[in-house]
């Protein structure tokens, strides 16, 4: 499992190196709507729309309101939908973290239409604002490339630190295999890659603690996006939303995380004004 995971990561880096710094932001939108549809297709699997004719439908669905998004509403609007969204996530999850789903919320994410408009929704918030922080002034790449970093350093981090010393579970009934070891482990990953970040690209209105806990914030919203992708994994008894990437699962499980960690990060940056 470990040699798949580092072939098919050692095939997609160089990939995605090029696709946030060597192309253009045309070429990059029509990469991050088709990892969005594909992811799509894995959740629409995931919450039991066995029919390749509906998913396709809700393919269709989603390139609309993803051209709509991107081309007809305030990108800003968009990304403010996302927090919303990530917020009443966290609730949920903070609420169900110690507990089995109660019967009635175990239904709310069984029920495919739930799912279906769920997916649309976090999956354009995604793509609008990955669209925007790559367009963010002359470090739009860098900045996206910084918190596909983070998120990923943050994820290995989790997973040595708790696999060596994970004792105390994060959400037991949510992912049970998270521990509180492994955030400290990914949280202190990701903040020395931030501090190296900030000496290497120094920006010019954030002071090093504001970038440090700008940083903190996104391993955190990260970990919310990768225990909410397991709610429904946890609903449909699911281990993995695909197998397109040997040892990596699907597309879904690879960039659950990124989805949550994104438009917030871009919100962040937003409102902080950090880069020229």
């Amino acid at each position: 499992m470990l040699k798949q995971r580092l072939i098919t990561a050692a095939i997609l880096i160089p990939l995605v190196v090029w696709a946030v710094f060597a192309s253009s932001l045309t070429t990059f939108t029509t990469l991050i709507v088709a990892v969005a549809l594909l992811a799509a297709w894995e959740w629409h699997q995931m919450i039991g729309i066995q029919s390749p004719g509906m998913r396709v439908m809700l393919a269709v669905d989603l390139i609309i309101v993803l051209y709509l998004a991107i081309t007809q509403l305030n990108p800003y609007f968009i990304i403010s939908i996302g927090i919303l969204i990530w917020l009443i996530a966290l609730v949920v999850i903070l609420g169900f973290s110690n507990k089995s789903l109660a019967e009635r919320l175990s239904h709310v994410f069984k029920n495919k239409v739930f799912g279906a408009i769920s997916s649309i929704l976090i999956l354009t918030v995604f793509v609008v604002s990955s669209i925007t922080l790559k367009a963010f002034s002359e470090v739009g790449a860098i900045l996206f490339f910084f918190v596909m970093v983070t998120v990923w350093l943050a994820d290995t981090g989790g997973y040595f630190a708790g696999k060596r010393f994970g004792k105390h579970a994060l959400a037991p009934a949510v992912s049970p295999n998270k521990t509180w070891e492994g955030v400290a482990g990914g949280v202190l990953f990701a903040s020395i890659w931030a501090i190296g970040f900030y000496w290497v690209k120094t920006p010019t209105t954030i002071t090093l603690f504001e970038w440090l806990l700008l940083a903190v914030v996104t391993v955190a919203v990260s970990i919310v996006g990768d225990l909410f992708e397991s709610l429904y994994k946890r609903a449909f008894s699911v281990k993995d939303s695909g197998s397109l990437l040997p040892g990596h699962g699907g597309i879904l499980d690879r960039i659950d995380s990124l989805i949550a960690a994104v438009p917030v990060f871009t919100f962040l940056m937003l409102i902080m004004g950090g880069y020229k």
